[in-house]
């Protein structure tokens, strides 16, 4: 899949997501055509301000890179501006789950797993945001130090 016909399917998905960012608190920008950066709250604590970076090298074939920025300086290298959810790894800078490209560097077997594997059909974006949101409100533990 050519690159331009992956930004034009995020572009696309992107614009279903931004009419449920609304409703779901979150603040959603493109700065890039396979970039996304995604700011949500835990529902339990919504003083918490997390900042997604979601990035795309083929959409909506592979999961993306998921990383958390400072919101301040938009560095990606900082422990501190991850949450503590099952599966994230703030200490490794990396999320070992079935819905980025890290979580399946980490495991190669996922790819061949029917549970686990990626699964392109659909918004892939409104899934992972989704995703990242039902964890923030189901099993967030607070902030990396």
């Amino acid at each position: 899949m050519s690159d331009d016909l992956s930004a034009a399917n995020l572009a696309d998905d992107y614009d279903e997501a931004q009419q449920i960012a609304v409703a779901r608190n979150w603040e959603l920008v493109r700065p890039a055509p396979l970039e996304v950066l995604a700011a949500m709250s835990p529902s339990a604590a919504l003083g918490e301000r997390f900042h997604a970076r979601l990035l795309w090298t083929r959409y909506p074939g592979d999961p993306p890179s998921l990383k958390f920025s400072d919101p301040v300086t938009g560095r990606l290298d900082l422990p501190s501006s991850w949450p503590k959810v099952r599966g994230f790894r703030p200490a490794s800078l990396d999320a070992c789950v079935n819905f980025c490209a890290e979580g399946f560097a980490l495991h190669p077997e996922w790819r061949n797993d029917p549970n686990k594997r990626w699964n392109p059909t659909g918004n892939r974006l409104l899934f992972v945001l989704n995703t990242l949101q039902d964890e923030l409100d189901g099993h967030f533990e607070g902030r990396h130090p």
